[in-house]
C-alpha cells in the first residue's frame, strides 16, 4: 500500500512538474514570439511613471495584451527601474519582449531638423519653433544663459551669435532648449577645434575669425567664391579700408530694417555698420558653416579689394576702384 501510494504521488508530482514546465514554456513562447502590437503605434511615456503605470498605459494603447505578464517579465529581467520616459514607436508584429527591451533601452523615436548656414540666433529660434522642436522664446532664453556661454572660445564674446553651428540635428521629443543649445554649441566646438592648424595663418582672434566667417556666409551665394570674398575682406583690413558689407548694416539695424537697403540705412550709425566703422564689427552677424570658417582662415591669394553682385548669385571682383565702378555700371544698371 505504502509503495503504491508513493508511486502515485511521484507520478502526480511529475505530471504537475511537466504541466508547470509546459505553462512556463508557453508563457516564454508567448512573450517572445506572439505579436502583441496589431498595428504601428506611437506611445508617449510620461516622465516620473513607474512600471505599474507604464504597463497600464501600454495595455490601454494596445501595445501589451497582458499587463501582469508584462510586469512579471520586466521584473524577471531586472528592468523595473530602467524603463525610460519618451516617445516610442512600436511596429506591427512587435512582441511583448521587444516592447520591454525598447523601453528599457530608451530606444525612443529620433527626429531630425536641419538648421541651414547663415541664420541668426533669432532666425534659428523661429525655424525650431516652426518645425515643432522648441518654443522660440525658451530657445532664446537658453542662448542668454551665462552657464551655457561660459564655454565659448574668445574673451571678447558677449553673446552666442555665430557659435550655433548649422547642421542636421537628431533629437528626441521633449528635448529642452538648454540641451539643444548645448548640442549646437558642442558641434561648433568640435568643428572649430578640428581647424586648429589653419588658425596660425591669420592674425585674428577667435571672435574675429567667426565674425569674418559670418560675413562671408552672408555675402556669398556661390560656394566657389567664399575664399575670394574672404580675400577682399582680408585685403581691406590690411589696407585700413572700411569693409563696406551690406549684411553688417542690415544686422545692425535689426527690426528697424525695412527690407530694402537704402542710402539712409548706409548712413545710420550702429556698431555693426562697416560703411561707417573701421575694421570688423564687434561680433558675428550670423551663424556660419564650416566652409565659411575655412574661407575666413584661408583667403584666396589674390589682390581683389572690391566685389559687386552680378545679379545671378555670383560677383565680379576688382583690384582697383576704376574697374569696380565699370562693373557697378554694367551689373547694377
Amino acid at each position: 500500500m505504502g509503495s503504491g501510494r508513493l508511486k502515485i504521488i511521484s507520478i502526480a508530482f511529475l505530471i504537475l512538474l511537466i504541466l508547470g514546465a509546459s505553462a512556463l514554456w508557453g508563457v516564454y513562447y508567448y512573450i517572445n514570439n506572439i505579436p502583441t502590437v496589431s498595428e504601428d503605434r506611437v506611445v508617449d511615456v510620461p516622465k516620473g511613471k513607474g512600471l505599474r503605470n507604464i504597463s497600464a498605459l501600454l495595455v490601454e494603447e494596445g501595445v501589451v495584451g497582458n499587463r501582469s505578464l508584462f510586469i512579471i517579465y520586466v521584473i524577471g529581467k531586472g528592468w523595473q527601474d530602467r524603463l525610460k520616459a519618451g516617445e516610442y514607436g512600436f511596429k506591427k508584429g512587435d512582441t511583448m519582449a521587444k516592447v520591454a527591451l525598447k523601453l528599457s533601452a530608451g530606444d525612443v523615436i529620433v527626429h531630425k531638423v536641419t538648421v541651414p548656414e547663415g541664420l541668426t540666433v533669432r532666425e534659428t529660434a523661429v525655424l525650431l519653433g516652426r518645425n515643432g522642436v522648441l518654443d522660440p522664446d525658451e530657445f532664446l532664453a537658453a542662448t542668454r544663459d551665462p552657464k551655457i556661454l561660459d564655454g565659448l572660445p574668445g574673451r571678447s564674446i558677449t553673446g552666442i551669435e555665430g557659435y550655433l553651428f548649422p547642421d542636421t540635428y537628431s533629437y528626441a521629443k521633449g528635448v529642452t532648449a538648454a540641451e539643444f543649445v548645448r548640442m549646437m554649441l558642442g558641434r561648433f566646438k568640435n568643428v572649430y577645434s578640428s581647424l586648429g592648424g589653419l588658425k596660425n595663418r591669420v592674425n585674428l582672434t577667435d571672435n574675429e575669425i567667426i565674425t569674418l566667417a559670418s560675413m562671408i556666409e552672408k555675402e556669398t551665394g556661390a560656394p566657389a567664391e567664399r575664399q575670394l570674398v574672404s580675400a577682399v575682406f582680408h585685403n581691406r583690413l590690411k589696407l585700413g579700408m572700411r569693409l563696406e558689407s551690406d549684411p553688417t548694416v542690415i544686422y545692425g539695424l535689426g527690426e528697424d530694417f525695412g527690407g530694402d537697403l537704402t542710402k539712409g540705412d548706409l548712413n545710420t550709425m550702429t556698431e555693426y555698420n562697416t560703411y561707417l566703422i573701421r575694421g570688423l564689427p564687434p561680433g558675428p552677424i550670423s551663424n556660419p558653416g564650416k566652409e565659411s570658417i575655412i574661407a575666413a582662415l584661408n583667403p584666396a591669394p589674390v589682390d581683389y579689394i572690391y566685389f559687386v553682385s552680378r545679379g545671378d548669385g555670383t560677383h565680379y571682383f576688382s583690384e582697383n576702384y576704376k574697374d569696380h565702378q565699370r562693373a557697378v555700371s554694367e551689373y547694377q544698371r
